[in-house]
């Protein structure tokens, strides 16, 4: 498998929450990491679309196209009440206004519209959700034992022996013909390359659901992906939600239990 000349940080699911993505941020810094691949869904469910897009478009080598990415520009088609709320929400902030043009929101809207859903190189693949469908499929934790057929073809869609993805909010391994899925806990934390095929989630960095409230994200060299975990100020961004008029408390109050 061919090395990378630099490793590479992979992020997901910031979700409108600048305090997690600023703190991730100043972690993959520390390392000195310069490439950033973000895996999509900047936006949904936290207060701070703006600042997110304005950061990742910043800082991200590449940025790819969520589900909540594409409900904001096109229908929120399947989402449950809270997360439709949530792309009602940033729709409204973040549509462009014919009468009263505004740079920022014009800049911020055409992101949107320029994400891509797939990235790849010599080494590896990247999408928000599946190697299969790569916006909207999930990759479930118990797949492997509940689902191995779909995980078949999910596999044989992979045009790399790696894929990276997000999308389910929860870190872990799944290895091709392998009947379990591999905790970063099991792991302690880290993943090497063997011969089989590998989907790697990376997990949240704005929404963690594996019940650790801590931002998460991973560093790839080529040969080992490595978990990172980074604490931020947590009861700022449920503040925000609480106050923004229109996102569910839910979306906050979860934060606080990493679900």
């Amino acid at each position: 498998m061919p090395i990378l000349s630099e490793p590479v940080a992979l992020i997901s699911d910031v979700h409108g929450n600048v305090e997690a993505l600023r703190a991730v941020m100043s972690d993959i810094a520390a390392q000195g990491i310069v490439k950033i691949i973000n895996l999509g869904d900047t936006v949904g469910y936290g207060p701070d679309p703006e600042s997110c897009i304005d950061i990742v478009s910043e800082k991200c080598t590449v940025n790819l196209c969520g589900n909540h990415d594409y409900a904001v520009l096109h229908d929120a088609e399947g989402f449950n009440p809270v997360a439709r709320a949530a792309v009602d929400y940033v729709r409204a902030r973040l549509m462009p206004e014919k009468e009263n043009p505004d740079p920022g929101k014009a800049r911020r809207w055409e992101f949107l519209q320029r994400l891509e859903p797939l990235y790849e190189n010599s080494c590896f693949e990247a999408m928000h959700a599946s190697p299969r469908q790569p916006i909207t499929e999930y990759v479930l934790p118990s797949d492997p034992e509940m689902d191995p057929f779909k995980l078949q073809d999910i596999f044989a869609a992979m045009s790399q022996p790696v894929a990276f993805i997000g999308h389910t909010h929860f870190p872990g391994v799944v290895e091709e013909g392998k009947d379990w899925f591999l905790m970063p806990q099991v792991l302690d934390g880290e993943y090497r390359i063997g011969n089989c095929k590998a989907i790697i989630n990376v997990g949240s960095v704005g929404q963690p659901r594996d019940r650790d409230v801590r931002s998460c994200y991973v560093v790839f060299d080529g040969e080992v992906a490595r978990y990172r975990r980074v604490e931020y100020d947590i009861e700022s961004t449920i503040g925000k939600i609480r106050d923004s008029g229109g996102l569910h408390e839910i979306c906050g109050l979860r934060l606080r239990e990493g679900r």
